[in-house]
């Protein structure tokens, strides 16, 4: 009895493997013992083992019980009060894993396993509305944010939050950016000089580039600058594409004054709020029957696509006769059905 009590002492200061391997042992052995003393009882393994896991679990059922003086002893002395307490330590491990793993997760302590996501690196008002976005746009998405909060700020079944330095390489590396499909990096809110603003943006591309280069991957990296000026130094680092937070605010106001409506345009292009219903950018896979450009346009347009660029070239009606290069990437206007048939 007393070696029994110890045993327990014993695996509550242990976890997982220990205590499941001797709850194991515990079951199994005594299955054993329960049937040899009441052999007519119990008469395989298997019913012996049923009849400890429901006495342990507290169920009882009742369709079987030992029945002899020696086999009710043995269930006194044993199962009923190591077996049930054994259980029990069990059962607190196993809530105080969720417990704590709900907890590493809130905290930002637990390293991403997925691939294709996207990483957001800062927790701003405008990461927040992208991140909103994103969601809207495919169902599948998943995102990482990497920031220095003490817990997650946003709660979604396909957020992960990871805490700590975007200029750490463990925590580029916790986040698995070689496996992403874009890396977006906002600028710092609260910070009122915007060459400091850029300068710690440009750190952190700085940091992301380093990260790459010892990967066979190419991160796709995307800047908020906030100087126009900045723009050369962030090309230095191979940022791929770079978004000017105040100018491009600018710029569309003033394409809205020159062409009135523009701007509900370029709106319906940038949301996700239409849903299934409003034309939006998508790019499209390559088709081997697609050997010119003008091939591409008109198949895509009988299926009620609007194919209108190369990456950033617009000028696909000037390259009609031209053959279409491996790496291009057309880009499309239609609505989700459309671009979900294609």
């Amino acid at each position: 009895m007393i070696f029994f009590r110890r045993l327990i002492l014993t695996a509550s200061r242990y976890r997982y493997r220990t205590v499941l391997l001797i709850t194991v042992l515990f079951i199994v052995i005594n299955s054993e013992i329960m049937r040899r003393i009441e052999p007519n009882t119990f008469d395989n393994s298997l019913h012996a083992i049923w009849w400890i896991l429901t006495t342990m679990t507290t169920v009882g059922y009742g369709d079987v019980s030992p029945v002899t003086e020696a086999g009710r002893a043995w269930a006194m002395l044993v199962i009923y009060t190591i077996g049930i307490g054994l259980f029990g330590i069990v059962i607190g491990i196993i809530i105080d894993a969720v417990s704590q793993f709900k907890r590493n997760k809130e905290e930002g302590r637990m390293a991403f396993k997925g691939k294709n996501h996207f990483v957001i690196i800062g927790w701003t008002t405008k990461s927040k509305n992208t991140i909103s976005e994103l969601f809207l746009g495919e169902e599948s998405t998943e995102i990482v944010l990497i920031d220095e909060f003490e817990k997650t700020p946003f709660e979604h079944e396909r957020f992960h939050y990871i805490q700590g330095s975007p200029t750490d390489i463990n925590i580029l590396k916790m986040a698995k950016i070689e496996d992403s499909r874009a890396v977006l990096l906002f600028a710092a809110e609260g910070i009122t000089n915007p060459d400091l603003t850029d300068g710690k943006t440009l750190l952190v591309a700085s940091s992301i580039e380093r990260y790459d280069e010892g990967t066979d991957k190419n991160i796709y990296t995307i800047a908020e600058i906030l100087n126009e000026r900045h723009v050369d130094n962030f090309k230095h680092v191979k940022v791929d594409e770079f978004i000017l937070s105040n100018g491009s605010v600018s710029n569309l106001m003033a394409k809205s004054a020159q062409t009135k409506g523009a701007s509900h345009l370029f709106t319906q292009l940038l949301s996700q709020k239409d849903g299934d219903k409003g034309s939006d950018l998508w790019e499209v896979s390559l088709k081997p029957e697609w050997r010119t450009y003008g091939d591409a346009y008109e198949s895509l347009k009988e299926k009620g696509a609007q194919l209108i660029a190369d990456r950033s070239d617009l000028n696909i009606l000037k390259k009609w006769n031209e053959p279409i290069p491996k790496e291009a990437r057309l880009l499309v206007i239609c609505d989700k059905h459309t671009y979900q048939s294609l």
